[in-house]
């Protein structure tokens, strides 16, 4: 858009010249007022170029949060309505649970189907291996002997959903205006006494570097940061999703893929087993700031996530462990950790070593810190969602799709992980990394 100080002077020149013109054609000075006329449709001219121009550069591309449906601003209690509000909202995982598919028309239940393929990748079960492993990475092969003398840990993961895209502001904005900050259901019961400490620069409920309630215009797409580990926690129960496990993150970027029973290929990066900066925002080589969520598409995984490298740390629902680990290029040999830290993965823009932008790296942070450099991506089980709208479908004029909908808004547990599949816990025997 025009700045003040520029409609300021083609509103001066538009002036002049038009009183030009009327003094010319006054004084039947031909040369005058034909300058004049020329002169008066030059500015508008260019004020009509600079409008369609400014035009065009607001127009914002939207990744991650793109409505499945319009908004509307009918009756709330209809239950059509409450249904398209949600799908709106990226509340797409709680239309899909068991109880309320059934009752959803097939329109309403292929919109939900197709929020969830564009916005959630499927990550395969299968076994994944934890721990210090980049040395044994670097030829992207892993047999158990190699494991073992670096005293990592495998892991058997269930099928599972992984958001394509770090949650966004403009996906976060849906959470804080639907009042999340103040539905006490959603939060884990340790963080009640300091969900009023949850405020933004201007004291109103919302990630730490908003203001009123609202992040910065043009950053709709910008990975929301600022959060603590219980506001992303609160955030994904309001979705029906959960935060991911140390384990299935490390998988959705790894990718494992089994050779033998002794043997696996597991990558070091999304990408493949060589660092390449080109492909992710750290330092030195992006920007160094926070760009949007689309960016650095060449860094996609496998499976078609974006950004698990670089950008911003991201929560995942383990512990920390300490333990031997290394900082940098210095090994340290203990850790002394005066209260439990929650795992943070990936990287950020501000990240200087490359060892500390890999899918195995794990740091640690306070789950009441609110970063700059901190977001994170929701996950799902498969086992947790109805992928097949059942045969009986319930009259259309029947009001159960609400019950049910306001039902499947009971939140979920943070890091409720599917039957069978276990967390990493911290033991001696497990290896870990330093905090950043």
């Amino acid at each position: 858009m025009q700045t003040r100080l520029e409609k300021t002077v083609f509103g001066l020149i538009l002036l002049f010249c038009v009183v030009n013109a009327a003094v010319g054609w006054w004084m039947n000075n031909d040369l005058l007022t034909t300058a004049s006329i020329a002169g008066t449709c030059y500015v508008l001219l260019r004020i009509a170029y600079n409008r369609r121009l400014a035009k065009r550069r607001g127009k914002v591309k939207s990744v991650t949060v793109k409505p499945a449906v319009a908004e509307r601003e009918d009756n709330p209690s209809d239950p059509d309505n409450l249904i398209q509000r949600m799908l709106y909202q990226g509340r797409f995982a709680l239309l899909l649970r068991a109880q309320v598919a059934g009752n959803m028309t097939a329109e309403q239940f292929d919109l939900a189907m197709e929020a969830l393929g564009d916005g959630m990748s499927l990550v395969p079960d299968g076994e994944v291996v934890l721990g210090q492993l980049d040395d044994a990475l670097d030829d992207g092969e892993l047999e158990d002997e190699e494991i073992a003398a670096a005293r990592g840990r495998k892991f058997s993961v269930q099928a599972f959903f992984l958001d394509r895209y770090p949650v966004t502001n403009r996906q976060y904005q849906e959470f804080v205006a639907a009042g999340g900050y103040e539905q006490m259901p959603l939060w884990d019961e340790s963080a009640l006494a300091a969900v009023l400490d949850f405020v933004d620069c201007t004291g109103t409920p919302g990630p730490r570097y908003w203001k009123n309630g609202l992040y910065e215009l043009g950053e709709e797409d910008l990975p929301v940061v600022g959060i603590s580990w219980y506001e992303a926690s609160a955030y994904a129960r309001w979705v029906g999703k959960r935060l991911p496990s140390d384990a299935e993150w490390v998988k959705a970027g790894a990718w494992p893929v089994p050779l033998s029973d002794n043997s696996r290929v597991q990558r070091k990066f999304p990408w493949g087993d060589t660092m390449d900066r080109s492909r992710t925002n750290l330092w030195g080589s992006g920007p160094e700031k926070i760009v949007p969520v689309d960016q650095f598409p060449l860094g996609v995984s496998v499976g078609g996530v974006h950004q698990l490298i670089g950008n911003v740390w991201e929560w995942t629902c383990g512990h920390f462990q300490s333990g031997t680990f290394q900082s940098g290029n210095h090994s340290v040999d203990e850790l002394v950790i005066s209260m439990p830290l929650k795992s943070i993965r990936g990287g950020a823009f501000d990240t200087y070593f490359d060892n500390q932008a890999t899918c195995q790296f794990q740091s640690g942070e306070n789950p009441l810190h609110r970063r700059h450099n901190i977001g994170f991506r929701c996950a799902v089980a498969v086992t947790d969602l109805a992928l097949r709208r059942p045969e009986e479908e319930l009259p259309e004029a029947s009001a159960a799709p609400a019950e049910q909908a306001r039902e499947a808004e009971t939140p979920v547990a943070a890091c409720a992980l599917p039957e069978g599949q276990t967390e990493p816990e911290a033991d001696s025997t497990s290896t870990t990394e330093a905090s950043v």
